[in-house]
């Protein structure tokens, strides 16, 4: 009896940080670093099926049904921008004039540098957005053998963030973003099979550092106001779409998700992981198909490989 008693004393006191945990999760705003948390809404709220088990159990279930509704809220509040995201999806018409592949990935500092510039020439994708591109620096010149225009990492000391395009760059530019000032959002213009588009890549930092991801979402959504037509937004942004900075970010930009939301992070994790690399995209083009191979290639996140429709203009309402 004492035993029982003591395990629901446990599990009540697990129910109040789980509770705590899970409001965290629903400010809106303020509190630096909790888009990790968000990130982990559904993670965290997986969490609450043993607890609630465990109440249950120990004769407490008015306790465990609290968890219960508790869990289903921070759920439900994660899946709505989900769901309104895929209703954008559905307002892209039009028909498809082409189709590239998009690749996007944070190769990291790693080991298996060559496998990762192996992987991308295998790819061989019209447009690949690369962060932390010094993990494969020695291998740019074979990567230019499939991809011969590039934006950044011109220097080594500033590289981060690079665009690479099998077909020529226009109006290229490549914006410090405040605080931190280092080169991670690139912005190319480029026409693929007589198809213009935009390109934005991006690398934002991580959410505990303060306030720097909201400063940087901003100079995005700038450089986003400035594009026309087709967009496409790629890159490592250290959030999973349903976070509060990024579902603001999105909606403010019109952007339009993929199909589904691959996790890359951690690798060990694999699909059970957090998407925190994502790709959008805006105007007459949509992502028909995204997966995150299995194996990184060294770097701490799994790449993103996406299939992506350039469709003619939608017509003009009377």
């Amino acid at each position: 009896m004492n035993f029982k008693a003591e395990l629901r004393g446990m599990a009540t006191a697990g129910l109040l940080a789980f509770c705590f945990a899970l409001l965290l999760v629903a400010v809106p705003r303020g509190l630096p670093g909790v888009e990790l948390l968000q990130s982990l809404r559904f993670h965290l709220a997986v969490l609450g099926v043993p607890l609630a088990a465990l109440l249950l159990l120990t004769g407490a279930r008015w306790r465990s049904l609290l968890v219960v509704m508790v869990m289903l809220i921070s759920v439900g509040q994660g899946i709505l921008p989900i769901v309104d995201g895929y209703q954008r999806r559905a307002t892209i018409g039009g028909d498809t004039l082409a189709t590239i592949k998009v690749l996007s990935f944070n190769v990291l500092a790693n080991r298996d540098a060559r496998d990762a510039a192996d992987f991308i020439v295998s790819q061989a994708p019209d447009i690949a957005v690369i962060m932390e591109t010094p993990g494969i620096e020695p291998y740019l010149d074979q990567i230019a053998t499939v991809l011969p225009y590039r934006l950044g990492c011109e220097k080594s000391a500033s590289c981060d963030t690079t665009v690479f395009s099998r077909t020529p760059l226009t109006n290229t530019r490549m914006i410090k973003m405040p605080p931190f000032f280092r080169e991670r959002l690139a912005v190319v213009s480029t026409e693929i099979d007589g198809v213009p588009l935009s390109v934005v890549g991006i690398h934002l930092s991580k959410p505990y550092f303060d306030e720097a991801a909201w400063l940087e979402l901003w100079s995005a959504n700038k450089a986003l106001e400035s594009l026309t037509g087709r967009v496409i937004v790629a890159g490592d942004f250290n959030a999973a779409a349903w976070s509060d900075e990024l579902v603001r970010f999105s909606d403010a930009a019109g952007l339009v998700p993929p199909p589904s939301h691959p996790s890359t992070w951690p690798v060990r994790a694999g699909d059970l992981g957090v998407p925190i690399d994502n790709m959008f995209t805006r105007g007459d083009l949509l992502i028909e198909q995204i997966e995150a191979p299995v194996d990184s290639y060294g770097s701490n996140h799994r790449p993103l490989v996406a299939q992506v429709s350039l469709r003619a203009a939608a017509a003009a309402q009377p």
